[in-house]
């Protein structure tokens, strides 16, 4: 098991403890059970796209698409799988997608988290060779070493960040899923900001990576969904649908 797939594992753990804590007594393992749904659904899909965005390389090595334990998973696949698996959730009226995606937050923050840090030890998500004071060395995938931009900790600290923020504002929040909805925008920013600064190799299409667009994408249906839930009349929502 690579070290990105050990810290992945812990940041898991780590948000399924937090899901628990949070969860209302009567509904812990209603939502311990929406989260491994969630978690199937996302991994799926972030492989998917990391597979689709690096198919250069699977045409090749074949073999190795079902791999996942190896490294080699896409953050805004990640964050739209997630959604796709709660609105899978929502449709069979299981959950009310609000409420849901606020109580599996924690996840998508230490899932966030863990992934930044997992890139650093593995050496993958790099940023540009770079002189500045806060350059650290960081090896590529071929094991060069070299004073870059240290993107994956930039973003593992951006996200801690969002996450302490987010969870500090959600109380506040009296629309259930607007949390949800920021964290989206929030998270797609980071992603789409920082790959501004790496250098690792991925197709580019219209002068973006590929990686961007899905970040872009991801953003988008976190601002569609604060609009729809700014717009609707305030009303309160139980969570299970």
């Amino acid at each position: 098991m690579s070290m990105f797939s050990l810290l992945l594992s812990l940041g898991t753990l780590a948000g399924l403890v937090l899901i628990a804590l949070r969860a209302p007594k009567k509904l812990t393992f209603r939502y311990l059970d929406a989260a491994l749904g969630v978690l199937l659904s996302a991994l799926v899909v972030s492989r998917l796209a990391y597979v689709v965005t690096n198919w250069v390389y699977f045409r090749v090595h074949a073999g190795e698409i079902f791999q996942v334990w190896l490294g080699g998973l896409s953050a805004p696949g990640a964050l739209l799988g997630a959604f796709l698996g709660m609105a899978l959730l929502r449709a069979r009226r299981t959950f009310y997608l609000g409420p849901l995606a606020d109580g599996l937050l924690p996840l998508l923050g230490t899932l966030s988290i863990a992934a930044w840090l997992g890139c650093w030890s593995d050496g993958t998500a790099y940023g540009a060779p770079s002189s500045a004071w806060y350059a650290l060395p960081a090896v590529d995938e071929w094991g060069a070493l070299t004073p870059r931009l240290p993107v994956q900790l930039i973003g593992a600290l951006l996200s801690l960040l969002l996450f302490i923020g987010l969870e500090q504002a959600q109380a506040r929040l009296r629309r259930p899923g607007l949390a949800a909805c920021l964290g989206l925008v929030g998270w797609g920013v980071i992603l789409v900001g920082l790959s501004f600064l790496r250098a690792d190799p991925v197709q580019i299409w219209m002068g973006l990576r590929l990686e961007a667009w899905g970040a872009s994408g991801v953003a988008a249906v976190g601002l569609v969904g604060m609009s729809a839930l700014l717009l609707r009349p305030k009303q309160s929502q139980p969570a299970i649908g």
